[in-house]
């Protein structure tokens, strides 16, 4: 007979952990107990067996969300007289570090849902120790229900009973509820200016009736309200777009399983597990159909979900169809609204109807995206089934310091480093607007007190003019903490080196525009890295960013310009209106418009020239459509000059002058857009080649959102590992601006490592 006490560390809350424990425990006759702490889950076990054995048994039968890190255990006194093995109350003298996500409809949930003789038949708020919400209905930890936004609804005797026995799948399970006792489904109509009144069931039948006749409805979700309706009907979908004031980018698409998807996309094993999965994000397939051109303007992807909750899973069986939209439910500059008394006042003339609960959204979550390139999922939102993201660190990147990172502007996110762990919020949005500026502020405190963070540095962008790095320099003077300003670029690929457990490298950061250490507006930065030492020694050559910040949104203004200095005859003939953009040209020779070496204008640029279309009407919308039309097996490029006086720099005027005489020459545009794109990658591997001959260095690190482009990041990693570099890439932290919190961690990690 022995007694071991274990602390089992990782993501085991909220995962079904101590129910598999006591389940465990019963099966061998064991006595004891487990309870969540702050730290974890602690278990003692008392019998006739060894700690070798709980040790095996526990890792090799997890349950299927449990992450397991760590497991200390040692020998303690007997316990005498001690009758059996029990679940106490959590102890609560330390805050976890570890949140669970949300999580979409687990299969056995679903079949219970559709089972006529099932006691939860129809729940449309069904879910188990395998599924439901999490993150967004945590009010504090550890994660029982007298901590969430459940705990307004007291249990049935029915659910009493499947939440306190063991062998059950809810035992434990803090989202457990039924018709019964659990949230309540309302329906309010614009166009009556009331609420319908109906059974859930009622309700939804209604709904999906509505959707047919080419009705919107907005519903609520686990972490916001969706706007649904259906993508077969062109003139419903055209006036989504209109309301929402986002024309041209493409709406997500949600499906009851991966069977409907491989009907019209190419689907691999990675893209079916992951959309398989409970975490439901919306992935980006490759179409091999012009279904739903109209639902993502003709791009060469469609963005699609499972349906992650069983309300959404039910009106796609009722209705019949193989897709509905699902777009997040905001107007332009807003966050997406959680709050039903905001849906209803704000969508108004968006939809037609508000399906609504009355369980509380704690804290606004959206939809998680990605792709999946060279056997890697590329997260480039995160949000439902990955935020919090959480990494651990490792014993080479540890230091004693905690630190609080703001981010950047744009997609931005919060980190926190916190002991031995990285965690990174859910995307909280561009910092344009008081609505989003608000979400921030609530998001960065929600984080601060639910991880209990007392923090010795802030880390913060560069650029003086941020949102973020104003928040950072006043918090700094109020709580007298130490700032460290980290420039965009370098936080990019420290971001990459973070996941990537890397001291070392040659780092690539290529996005649209950052304030670089030189005042100028970088973009297509190399660098040379060696743990907090890092010099510069790639970019572009520099090139006047014509017409300022509004050549981001209209950048037929700086394509005009180059147009006019390679070749006037052709400007002045290829632009319709070229009288307003010879204005633009004399305008740039008058005044001292900043000085560029983004790559991601110069996307733009090539796009237009393409006639991708003249203006963004939202972020990198014409370099996602020169995407689109790349013949993908073109393998041509175009010539271009390193020079070497500083830093190694190309100026790009020479490409873009081959382009635009291949247009005259009336080369197909698809031909074009493949050399253009695989140009981009030969050039990333021959600096990386000239920077291995000088400075010894076979590593190489990609990142920022010029790499959200599927072909661009394919072509680069495959070109680099043929020539024998070893590459990274970001996955886990996105690889856009929300990297940026990551990125700036890392830096500052490294700072105090080597200072």
């Amino acid at each position: 007979m022995k007694r071991y006490r274990f602390i089992f560390k990782g993501l085991v809350q909220g995962v079904g952990f101590r129910p598999f424990i006591y389940s465990f425990a019963k099966k061998y006759e064991l006595t004891g107990f487990v309870k969540n702490t702050g730290e974890g889950v602690l278990a003692e076990f008392q019998g006739d067996i060894t700690s070798e054995q709980i040790t095996h048994y526990i890792i090799t039968n997890l349950p299927k969300n449990a992450i397991l890190e760590k497991i200390e255990f040692y020998e303690i006194e007997l316990v005498v007289d001690e009758k059996e093995f029990c679940i106490v109350e959590s102890q609560k003298n330390r805050i976890s570090t570890v949140l669970p996500y949300d999580l979409g409809m687990c299969e056995n949930c679903k079949r219970e849902f559709y089972d006529k003789s099932h006691r939860h038949y129809h729940n449309v708020f069904i879910s188990c120790t395998d599924c439901g919400p999490r993150y967004t209905i945590i009010e504090a930890l550890p994660y029982d229900r007298e901590n969430t936004s459940m705990k307004q609804f007291k249990f049935c005797s029915d659910c009493e009973r499947e939440y306190f026995t063991p062998d059950n799948r809810r035992f434990n399970a803090q989202s457990t509820t039924c018709p019964v006792c659990g949230p309540r489904l309302f329906l309010f109509s614009f166009a009556e200016k009331k609420h319908i009144h109906g059974e859930a069931i009622e309700l939804l039948d209604f709904v999906s009736q509505k959707i047919l006749e080419g009705y919107i409805v907005a519903i609520k979700g686990i972490g916001g309200f969706h706007l649904v309706c259906d993508p077969y009907n062109e003139t419903v979908v055209k006036r989504l777009f209109e309301s929402k004031r986002r024309e041209g980018k493409p709406l997500a698409l949600v499906a009851q399983d991966i069977e409907v998807v491989k009907k019209y996309c190419y689907v691999n094993k990675m893209e079916e597990d992951i959309f398989s999965s409970q975490r439901c994000p919306i992935i980006l397939f490759e179409k091999k159909t012009e279904h739903f051109s109209h639902v993502n303007s003709n791009l060469h992807t469609l963005g699609i979900m499972r349906a992650y909750t069983p309300i959404l899973d039910y009106i796609l069986s009722k209705t019949g169809r193989d897709f509905l939209i699902a777009t997040s439910a905001n107007l332009s500059g807003i966050p997406m609204i959680i709050d039903e008394s905001d849906a209803i006042q704000k969508l108004e003339g968006i939809c037609d109807y508000v399906l609504y609960h009355n369980r509380k959204i704690v804290r606004r979550c959206d939809d998680s995206v990605g792709f999946v390139v060279k056997g890697k999922f590329v997260l480039t939102r995160p949000g439902r089934g990955f935020a919090p993201l959480r990494l651990k660190l490792s014993l080479s990147q540890f230091v004693e310091k905690n630190i609080l990172a703001l981010g950047g502007h744009e997609k931005a996110t919060v980190a926190l480093k916190k002991e031995d762990e990285v965690i990174i919020s859910q995307y909280l949005g561009d910092l344009d607007t008081k609505e989003y500026i608000d979400f921030y502020k609530s998001a960065l405190s929600d984080l601060i007190f639910l991880y209990n963070l007392e923090y010795d540095y802030i880390a913060c962008d560069f650029h003086k003019n941020y949102f973020t790095t104003s928040i950072a320099e006043d918090i700094a003077i109020k709580d007298n903490k130490r700032i460290v300003y980290v420039q965009h670029h370098i936080a990019h690929v420290f971001s990459c080196m973070l996941e990537n457990n890397l001291e070392r490298c040659i780092g690539f950061a290529f996005d649209g525009t950052g304030l670089g250490l030189d005042g100028n507006i970088w973009g297509s930065e190399g660098f040379i890295i060696d743990k907090s030492d890092v010099k510069r020694v790639f970019h572009l050559k520099y090139y006047p960013l014509v017409g300022g910040e509004k050549s981001i949104k209209e950048p037929v203004r700086l394509a005009y310009y180059f147009a006019y200095e390679i070749d006037k005859s052709f400007a002045e003939e290829y632009f319709a209106n070229s009288n307003f953009l010879s204005k633009i040209v004399k305008a740039a020779r008058l005044l001292n418009y900043p000085l560029c070496s983004s790559f991601g204008r110069i996307f733009d640029v090539v796009g237009v020239l393409l006639r991708c279309g003249e203006k963004n009407s939202f972020e990198a919308q014409i370099p996602m459509v020169l995407e689109s039309i790349a013949d993908k097996t073109e393998d041509g490029f175009y010539d271009f000059v390193m020079n070497f006086e500083h830093e190694i720099e190309i100026d790009i005027v020479y490409i873009l002058q081959q382009i635009i005489n291949d247009i005259k020459r009336k080369t197909d545009r698809s031909l074009i857009s493949a050399k253009f794109h695989n140009t981009v990658a030969k050039i990333v591997v021959e600096v990386a080649k000239r920077l291995r001959e000088n400075y010894n260095k076979d590593v190489v690190a990609l990142s920022g959102g010029v790499f959200q482009n599927k072909l661009l990041l394919e072509k680069t990693v495959s070109m680099l590992e043929k020539e024998h570099f070893k590459v990274y890439f970001n996955s886990f932290f996105p690889i856009n601006d929300g990297g940026i919190s990551a990125g700036q961690i890392y830096y500052t990690i490294q700072l105090l490592k080597n200072c």
